[in-house]
């Protein structure tokens, strides 16, 4: 083999591979389920492990100690942002002290 076959070996080899992966990283997980039982023995293969309960026993607790239920219903209609109370607004500039009245008029040229 001649350099430039090992260079366009080293070039396209790693793509070829990456491109499979891809391709089957994107394909559905039914298809995918499909192709490894080509590969399988005709005596059904490995069975698929039992699906695993969720620990949280039915939903009764909150999944996190200090979860709270949302003080707003997001099932009714209407906007979120009619609901929520507005926050309070901040001045836009900080107090300063009032200018005083002025009690002539300036001198005109």
């Amino acid at each position: 083999m001649g350099t430039e076959a090992i260079a366009l070996l080293a070039i396209f080899l790693p793509h070829a591979v990456g491109g499979a992966y891809l391709g089957w990283r994107l394909m559905p997980r039914d298809a995918r389920e499909e192709i490894r039982g080509w590969f399988r023995d005709d005596d059904g293969g490995t069975p698929r492990p039992a699906p695993v309960a969720p620990r949280g026993g039915g939903g009764s607790e909150p999944p996190l100690p200090t979860a709270a239920p949302s003080a707003v219903r997001l099932r009714e209609p209407g906007r979120l942002a009619d609901r929520l109370p507005a926050p309070p607004r901040r001045p836009r500039h900080p107090a300063r002290p009032a200018e005083p009245a002025r009690t002539e008029e300036p001198a005109g040229r």
